[in-house]
Protein backbone atom coordinates (compact mmCIF):
# COMPACT_ATOMS: atom_id res chain seq x y z
CA UNK A 1 0.00 0.00 0.00
CA UNK A 2 1.38 2.95 -0.64
CA UNK A 3 1.87 5.49 2.00
CA UNK A 4 0.88 8.32 0.37
CA UNK A 5 -2.58 7.07 -0.06
CA UNK A 6 -4.81 8.40 2.58
CA UNK A 7 -2.85 11.34 3.52
CA UNK A 8 -5.62 13.36 2.40
CA UNK A 9 -7.59 12.08 4.96
CA UNK A 10 -5.28 11.24 7.82
CA UNK A 11 -4.36 14.90 7.82
CA UNK A 12 -7.93 16.24 7.73
CA UNK A 13 -8.38 14.21 10.75
CA UNK A 14 -5.19 15.63 12.52
CA UNK A 15 -6.73 19.17 11.79
CA UNK A 16 -9.72 18.54 12.81
CA UNK A 17 -8.59 16.44 16.32
CA UNK A 18 -6.41 19.79 16.78
CA UNK A 19 -3.57 18.13 16.96
CA UNK A 20 -1.30 14.64 16.75
CA UNK A 21 -2.66 13.49 20.67
CA UNK A 22 -6.24 13.78 19.33
CA UNK A 23 -5.30 11.80 16.55
CA UNK A 24 -3.99 8.93 18.29
CA UNK A 25 -7.27 9.21 20.52
CA UNK A 26 -9.77 9.33 17.59
CA UNK A 27 -8.15 6.19 15.96
CA UNK A 28 -7.85 4.22 18.71
CA UNK A 29 -11.70 5.07 19.86
CA UNK A 30 -12.30 3.92 16.27
CA UNK A 31 -10.57 0.86 16.87
CA UNK A 32 -12.58 0.34 19.90
CA UNK A 33 -16.28 0.99 19.24
CA UNK A 34 -16.01 -0.27 15.46
CA UNK A 35 -13.76 -3.17 15.58
CA UNK A 36 -12.64 -6.23 17.63
CA UNK A 37 -9.19 -4.87 17.91
CA UNK A 38 -9.03 -4.66 22.07
CA UNK A 39 -10.46 -8.88 21.86
CA UNK A 40 -7.05 -9.95 21.99
CA UNK A 41 -4.96 -7.16 23.80
CA UNK A 42 -1.70 -8.78 23.57
CA UNK A 43 -1.90 -9.46 19.55
CA UNK A 44 -2.94 -5.52 19.77
CA UNK A 45 -0.22 -4.36 21.77
CA UNK A 46 2.36 -6.14 19.48
CA UNK A 47 0.25 -5.01 16.65
CA UNK A 48 0.82 -1.45 17.79
CA UNK A 49 4.58 -1.64 18.77
CA UNK A 50 5.26 -3.44 15.45
CA UNK A 51 4.00 -1.03 13.17
CA UNK A 52 6.03 1.87 15.78
CA UNK A 53 9.55 0.26 15.36
CA UNK A 54 8.71 -0.38 10.97
CA UNK A 55 8.15 3.30 10.46
CA UNK A 56 10.95 3.94 13.61
CA UNK A 57 13.48 2.30 10.95
CA UNK A 58 12.09 4.16 8.14
CA UNK A 59 12.12 7.54 9.56
CA UNK A 60 15.75 6.98 10.76
CA UNK A 61 16.98 5.51 6.80
CA UNK A 62 15.04 8.50 5.58
CA UNK A 63 16.88 10.98 7.92
CA UNK A 64 20.09 9.26 6.35
CA UNK A 65 19.64 9.83 3.23
CA UNK A 66 18.51 13.27 3.69
CA UNK A 67 21.64 13.86 4.79
CA UNK A 68 23.76 12.97 3.10
CA UNK A 69 21.71 14.46 0.28
CA UNK A 70 22.04 17.69 2.52
CA UNK A 71 26.22 17.16 2.52
CA UNK A 72 26.38 16.00 -1.10
CA UNK A 73 24.88 19.59 -2.17
CA UNK A 74 26.95 21.73 -0.15
CA UNK A 75 29.81 19.85 -1.12
CA UNK A 76 28.46 20.70 -5.10
CA UNK A 77 28.02 24.46 -4.33
CA UNK A 78 31.34 24.45 -2.33
CA UNK A 79 33.34 23.28 -5.07
CA UNK A 80 31.10 25.52 -7.67
CA UNK A 81 32.08 28.42 -5.93
CA UNK A 82 35.86 27.44 -5.60
CA UNK A 83 36.10 27.31 -9.45
CA UNK A 84 34.31 30.37 -9.41
CA UNK A 85 36.69 31.89 -7.65
CA UNK A 86 39.87 30.13 -8.65
CA UNK A 87 38.57 31.54 -12.42
CA UNK A 88 37.80 35.06 -11.88
CA UNK A 89 41.17 34.66 -10.08
CA UNK A 90 43.32 33.46 -13.59
CA UNK A 91 40.97 35.39 -15.69
CA UNK A 92 42.09 38.42 -17.38
CA UNK A 93 39.53 39.79 -19.59
CA UNK A 94 40.43 41.95 -23.15
CA UNK A 95 39.83 45.02 -22.00
CA UNK A 96 42.08 44.60 -18.41
CA UNK A 97 44.82 42.84 -21.09
CA UNK A 98 44.84 46.36 -22.79
CA UNK A 99 44.86 48.56 -19.91
CA UNK A 100 48.12 46.24 -18.64
CA UNK A 101 49.99 46.52 -22.45
CA UNK A 102 48.81 50.27 -22.31
CA UNK A 103 50.59 50.30 -19.25
CA UNK A 104 54.00 48.81 -20.77
CA UNK A 105 53.99 50.90 -23.47
CA UNK A 106 54.00 54.33 -20.97
CA UNK A 107 56.51 52.48 -18.33
CA UNK A 108 59.00 51.15 -21.04
CA UNK A 109 58.73 54.62 -23.39
CA UNK A 110 59.68 58.34 -21.99
CA UNK A 111 56.90 60.64 -22.72
CA UNK A 112 57.13 62.87 -25.69
CA UNK A 113 55.68 66.24 -25.42
CA UNK A 114 53.32 67.35 -27.57
CA UNK A 115 54.60 69.41 -30.59
CA UNK A 116 53.96 73.16 -30.17
CA UNK A 117 52.95 75.22 -33.23
CA UNK A 118 56.36 75.97 -34.24
CA UNK A 119 57.21 72.62 -34.36
CA UNK A 120 54.97 71.65 -37.45
CA UNK A 121 55.45 72.49 -40.71
CA UNK A 122 52.52 73.22 -43.04
CA UNK A 123 51.55 69.19 -44.53
CA UNK A 124 52.84 67.63 -41.62
CA UNK A 125 49.58 67.60 -39.61
CA UNK A 126 48.80 63.71 -40.52
CA UNK A 127 52.22 62.21 -40.00
CA UNK A 128 54.36 61.04 -36.93
CA UNK A 129 57.46 62.98 -35.07
CA UNK A 130 59.70 61.08 -37.40
CA UNK A 131 57.99 61.84 -40.42
CA UNK A 132 56.32 58.31 -40.96
CA UNK A 133 52.33 58.26 -41.68
CA UNK A 134 50.61 56.66 -38.75
CA UNK A 135 50.26 52.98 -39.28
CA UNK A 136 46.63 51.64 -40.77
CA UNK A 137 45.72 48.51 -39.82
CA UNK A 138 49.29 47.46 -38.44
CA UNK A 139 50.17 47.69 -42.20
CA UNK A 140 51.11 50.01 -44.94
CA UNK A 141 49.66 50.96 -48.64
CA UNK A 142 52.17 51.34 -51.33
CA UNK A 143 50.88 51.93 -55.20
CA UNK A 144 50.58 48.66 -55.78
CA UNK A 145 49.12 46.57 -52.83
CA UNK A 146 48.60 47.34 -49.06
CA UNK A 147 48.11 45.04 -46.20
CA UNK A 148 47.32 44.74 -42.40
CA UNK A 149 47.72 42.43 -39.59
CA UNK A 150 46.56 41.33 -36.24
CA UNK A 151 48.95 39.07 -34.35
CA UNK A 152 47.46 35.99 -35.61
CA UNK A 153 47.00 36.45 -39.81
CA UNK A 154 47.63 38.90 -42.07
CA UNK A 155 45.45 40.54 -45.10
CA UNK A 156 46.88 41.57 -48.06
CA UNK A 157 45.25 43.69 -50.95
CA UNK A 158 46.70 43.43 -53.98
CA UNK A 159 45.37 46.28 -57.17
CA UNK A 160 44.53 45.20 -60.52
CA UNK A 161 43.16 46.50 -63.18
CA UNK A 162 39.12 46.41 -63.83
CA UNK A 163 37.96 43.20 -65.82
CA UNK A 164 40.69 41.19 -64.19
CA UNK A 165 39.03 38.08 -63.35
CA UNK A 166 40.39 34.58 -61.02
CA UNK A 167 41.00 32.97 -64.12
CA UNK A 168 43.62 35.69 -65.49
CA UNK A 169 45.55 36.00 -62.22
CA UNK A 170 48.47 33.80 -61.54
CA UNK A 171 48.42 33.60 -57.52
CA UNK A 172 51.21 31.09 -56.33
CA UNK A 173 51.88 30.83 -52.44
CA UNK A 174 54.00 28.38 -50.26
CA UNK A 175 54.63 28.53 -46.37
CA UNK A 176 57.58 30.82 -47.33
CA UNK A 177 57.14 32.48 -50.83
CA UNK A 178 53.98 34.56 -52.23
CA UNK A 179 53.45 35.01 -56.13
CA UNK A 180 50.80 37.55 -57.37
CA UNK A 181 50.25 38.58 -60.82
CA UNK A 182 48.37 38.78 -63.98
CA UNK A 183 48.86 35.87 -66.65
CA UNK A 184 51.95 36.76 -69.20
CA UNK A 185 52.71 39.89 -67.23
CA UNK A 186 55.51 40.59 -64.77
CA UNK A 187 54.14 39.58 -61.03
CA UNK A 188 52.92 42.24 -58.74
CA UNK A 189 54.11 41.09 -55.63
CA UNK A 190 56.75 38.64 -55.76
CA UNK A 191 59.29 37.30 -53.16
CA UNK A 192 60.14 35.58 -49.93
CA UNK A 193 57.62 35.81 -46.80
CA UNK A 194 58.58 38.29 -43.97
CA UNK A 195 57.73 34.95 -41.81
CA UNK A 196 55.96 31.69 -42.30
CA UNK A 197 52.46 30.59 -42.81
CA UNK A 198 50.21 27.88 -42.78
CA UNK A 199 49.95 27.87 -46.56
CA UNK A 200 46.91 25.03 -46.21
CA UNK A 201 44.93 27.69 -44.29
CA UNK A 202 45.13 30.66 -46.92
CA UNK A 203 42.18 32.32 -48.70
CA UNK A 204 41.74 34.51 -51.40
CA UNK A 205 39.26 35.99 -53.82
CA UNK A 206 38.25 39.37 -55.98
CA UNK A 207 36.66 41.88 -54.38
CA UNK A 208 36.03 45.73 -54.98
CA UNK A 209 37.21 48.09 -52.61
CA UNK A 210 36.88 51.99 -52.45
CA UNK A 211 36.38 51.51 -56.41
CA UNK A 212 39.50 49.58 -56.93
CA UNK A 213 39.59 46.04 -58.33
CA UNK A 214 41.59 44.41 -55.34
CA UNK A 215 42.92 40.59 -54.75
CA UNK A 216 42.18 40.01 -51.32
CA UNK A 217 44.93 37.60 -49.83
CA UNK A 218 44.67 36.43 -46.13
CA UNK A 219 47.42 34.35 -44.72
CA UNK A 220 47.29 32.47 -41.18
CA UNK A 221 50.74 33.18 -39.28
CA UNK A 222 52.76 30.03 -37.79
CA UNK A 223 54.53 32.74 -35.23
CA UNK A 224 51.41 34.39 -33.83
CA UNK A 225 53.74 35.99 -31.30
CA UNK A 226 55.29 38.46 -34.01
CA UNK A 227 54.19 41.72 -35.95
CA UNK A 228 55.82 41.67 -39.55
CA UNK A 229 57.59 44.13 -40.70
CA UNK A 230 56.86 43.76 -44.60
CA UNK A 231 54.58 41.39 -46.61
CA UNK A 232 58.17 39.88 -48.69
CA UNK A 233 61.46 40.08 -47.52
CA UNK A 234 63.27 43.54 -49.36
CA UNK A 235 59.65 44.96 -49.24
CA UNK A 236 58.81 48.67 -48.27
CA UNK A 237 58.52 47.99 -43.80
CA UNK A 238 56.87 49.57 -41.63
CA UNK A 239 58.11 50.21 -37.95
CA UNK A 240 56.37 47.55 -35.48
CA UNK A 241 57.57 49.37 -32.51
CA UNK A 242 54.19 51.69 -33.88
CA UNK A 243 52.03 49.18 -33.44
CA UNK A 244 49.26 50.01 -30.69
CA UNK A 245 48.61 46.96 -28.72
CA UNK A 246 44.95 47.58 -28.46
CA UNK A 247 44.62 47.01 -32.30
CA UNK A 248 45.14 43.58 -31.55
CA UNK A 249 42.35 41.98 -29.41
CA UNK A 250 42.97 39.49 -27.21
CA UNK A 251 39.64 37.86 -28.05
CA UNK A 252 40.86 37.03 -31.86
CA UNK A 253 43.75 34.61 -30.64
CA UNK A 254 43.34 30.87 -30.23
CA UNK A 255 43.01 30.13 -26.31
CA UNK A 256 46.85 29.08 -26.50
CA UNK A 257 47.87 31.85 -27.94
CA UNK A 258 45.90 34.07 -25.65
CA UNK A 259 46.81 32.32 -22.37
CA UNK A 260 50.74 33.11 -23.46
CA UNK A 261 50.41 36.56 -24.18
CA UNK A 262 48.81 37.01 -20.88
CA UNK A 263 50.92 35.25 -19.30
CA UNK A 264 53.94 37.55 -21.06
CA UNK A 265 51.95 40.17 -20.05
CA UNK A 266 51.14 39.85 -16.18
CA UNK A 267 55.13 38.74 -16.12
CA UNK A 268 56.52 41.87 -17.33
CA UNK A 269 54.13 43.65 -15.02
CA UNK A 270 55.37 41.93 -12.31
CA UNK A 271 58.87 42.26 -12.79
CA UNK A 272 58.15 46.13 -13.38
CA UNK A 273 56.99 46.19 -9.50
CA UNK A 274 59.93 43.78 -8.50
CA UNK A 275 57.34 41.19 -7.63
CA UNK A 276 57.50 37.47 -8.55
CA UNK A 277 56.60 35.98 -12.21
CA UNK A 278 53.81 33.35 -12.85
CA UNK A 279 56.68 30.94 -12.44
CA UNK A 280 58.02 32.18 -9.22
CA UNK A 281 54.17 32.12 -7.86
CA UNK A 282 53.49 28.61 -9.01
CA UNK A 283 56.73 27.34 -7.03
CA UNK A 284 55.85 29.29 -4.18
CA UNK A 285 52.28 27.65 -4.20
CA UNK A 286 53.66 24.07 -4.67
CA UNK A 287 56.09 24.29 -1.59
CA UNK A 288 53.09 25.96 0.17
CA UNK A 289 50.92 22.92 -0.47
CA UNK A 290 53.59 20.51 0.53
CA UNK A 291 54.32 21.94 3.60
CA UNK A 292 50.30 22.25 4.56
CA UNK A 293 50.62 18.52 3.70
CA UNK A 294 53.30 17.56 5.85
CA UNK A 295 52.48 19.43 9.15
CA UNK A 296 55.30 17.39 11.10
CA UNK A 297 57.95 18.46 9.40
CA UNK A 298 59.94 21.73 11.04
CA UNK A 299 60.47 24.02 7.70
CA UNK A 300 61.31 26.76 9.99
CA UNK A 301 65.75 26.91 10.03
CA UNK A 302 64.92 25.59 5.62
CA UNK A 303 66.53 28.03 2.71
CA UNK A 304 64.40 27.94 -0.15
CA UNK A 305 65.74 29.72 -3.81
Amino acid sequence: MADSMFDGVLMNIVQKAEGIDGFYDAVFSFMRRKTDFYSNPDKARSTVLAQFERHLHAFNEDAVRRDLIKKKQEEHKKKQEEEEKARKEEEITDEEAEKLMNAQKEESSPPTPAPTTEDKKEGEGDESDDGVPPLIGNGLKTDTYSFTQTLSDITINVFIPDGIKAKNLDVIYSQKKLKVGIKGQPPILDGELFSKILADETLWNIETIEGQRTVVITLDKVDKMKWWESVVVGGEKINTKKIEPENSKLSDLDGETRQTVEKMMFDQQQKQKGLPTSDELEKKQKLQNFMDAHPEMDFSKAKFS
